[in-house]
């Protein structure tokens, strides 16, 4: 028997939400907590196996949409999709992006355009798109920044600037979105162990372990890296109603990276 007096699930919205890092660590997350998720996500085939790994679980309440979100339109279709399939869009995580690693002379204006697009464009559609489609009751934003958004090296120049432009409009969003009850807030991943992250290592170090292995030792307060699970738990938590008094706010989940002011020795 059903109890007609329960409290209907809350729906979200995650972009990028397919991924082996810390998409994939949200919905995980999300779907664990019962709620109905709606992954939009451009890669079909990372589509198909959470699918199918979360249906093993039983876990069947997350459905995909599989979408370039950088594709004006996108984000009317994803909660169109939503109020289709659940009836109610909740929430919202802006965690799709992509990285680009380059000094800046050497950056094409493609190259440039694309990760705007992706990282801030998109965040902007997806959150226009959600909050007017939010109950009166409010609801919750979370966007998905970095410690680059914080501090920086050499080669991550336009990434950098697209998570600081997240970091501000966290702010921006909340002030114009708190009288509606719809809060907005920003979590700061550090390196965050996933197949993308350790191709990039790759990229530079043959003994990726070992690398990494250095960095949690120097780079680092703590000697473990934040999971993509932690992330998750986090964006539940601001998701939340335990979060109800936190709007505008940003934490960064890095290991203490971004609290250093030299390397550990």
């Amino acid at each position: 028997m059903t109890n007609s007096n329960a409290t209907p699930a809350k729906t979200v919205i995650v972009t990028g939400g397919a991924g082996g890092g810390i998409g994939g660590g949200i919905t995980t997350v999300a779907a664990e907590a019962g709620w109905n998720v709606v992954i939009v996500d451009i890669d079909e085939g990372a589509c198909q196996a959470l699918s199918e790994k979360l249906t093993r679980r039983g876990l069947s309440t997350a459905v995909f949409l599989c979408a370039d979100i950088a594709t004006p339109g996108r984000a009317e279709e994803a909660v169109s999709f939503a109020m289709e399939r659940f009836g109610t869009v909740d929430a919202l995580v802006n965690n799709a992006g992509i990285g680009l690693v380059k000094h800046i002379t050497e950056v094409t204006d493609d190259e440039y355009q694309r990760v705007f697009s992706v990282n801030i464009d998109a965040a902007y559609r997806f959150s226009r798109a959600v909050v007017r489609a939010m109950p009166p009751s409010g609801g919750s934003i979370v966007n998905i920044g970095s410690v680059h958004a914080l501090a920086n090296i050499q080669g991550y120049t336009v990434y950098a600037t697209t998570k600081g432009a997240i970091d501000a409009f966290t702010r921006a969003l909340a002030a114009d979105c708190g009288p509606r009850g719809i809060r907005v807030n920003c979590i700061h991943p550090g390196l965050v162990p996933s197949p993308q992250n350790r191709e990039l290592i790759h990229n530079f170090a043959e003994d990726v372990d070992a690398w990494l292995d250095s960095y949690t030792r120097t780079k680092q307060l703590l000697a473990n890296l934040p999971t993509a699970r932690q992330v998750g738990e986090l964006v539940k938590f601001f998701l939340s109603d335990a979060a109800s008094a936190i709007t505008g706010q940003a934490i960064a989940i890095d290991g203490g990276t971004s609290a250093m002011l030299y390397e550990r020795g």
